[in-house]
């Protein structure tokens, strides 16, 4: 998707209120889709499972607290089978938000074989990978982070690490020697127009 560019003194602010920030989120989720990433919008978690509600309008941004992430990167869900699609449910209706990060769990049938993956838990995405500030759009820096998660491309993590499956761990070391599932991957980027020094190759710490 072609980047909009705005003028400098139309660049937007980076809210700090709930309602801002989401508004912010849904503008820049949006202008982020690519072919390894879509989303849904909903107002509430409860929409977002029945799947009722559907927010398609940028501007409703600051009535949604609900995502179904799409990400068409292929990924392990066992040492040898790969799924091509991930769905990702992500909830801001958390206290706090946006200083507290959003509710996150597994959408799809088949989950990643992954460190970072579990039916029943949150997407495990490290306790640095979330600061929102100032010029950050932390939903949208999320967002590239767990595309980064799903093609095994992310930075070290401490020796012994093993997350939520160290078995994934040590496979990922032996066949791939810690390179990405797929280096060809393009991953989704943060607009041009937001203002942000962030690049599409940030993973989270």
């Amino acid at each position: 998707m072609r980047e909009r560019v705005m003028p400098d003194e139309q660049q937007p602010a980076i809210p700090h209120d709930p309602a801002g920030c989401r508004a912010l989120d849904l503008r820049v989720l949006s202008d982020m889709r690519c072919s390894a990433f879509d989303f849904e919008a909903y107002r509430s978690a409860a929409d977002l499972k029945l799947r009722l509600g559907r927010v398609t309008d940028p501007d409703q941004g600051a009535a949604v607290t609900a995502y179904r992430w799409i990400f068409r990167i292929r990924t392990h869900i066992s040492p040898s089978q790969f799924a091509p699609v991930t769905e990702i449910g992500v909830s801001t209706d958390v206290a706090g938000y946006p200083c507290t990060p959003p509710r996150t769990w597994v959408l799809s049938m088949l989950v990643p074989w992954s460190p970072h993956f579990v039916r029943g838990a949150p997407v495990c995405i490290g306790p640095q990978s979330w600061a929102p500030g100032a010029g950050r759009c932390a939903l949208g820096e999320l967002a590239i982070g767990i595309a980064h998660l799903l093609n095994w491309d992310e930075k070290g993590r401490c020796p012994g690490y093993a997350g939520w499956n160290g078995a994934a761990v040590r496979h990922h070391r032996a066949a791939y020697a810690g390179r990405p599932v797929d280096p060809s991957v393009r991953y989704p980027v943060l607009p041009g127009w937001l203002g942000t020094a962030v690049s599409a190759g940030r993973s989270p710490a």
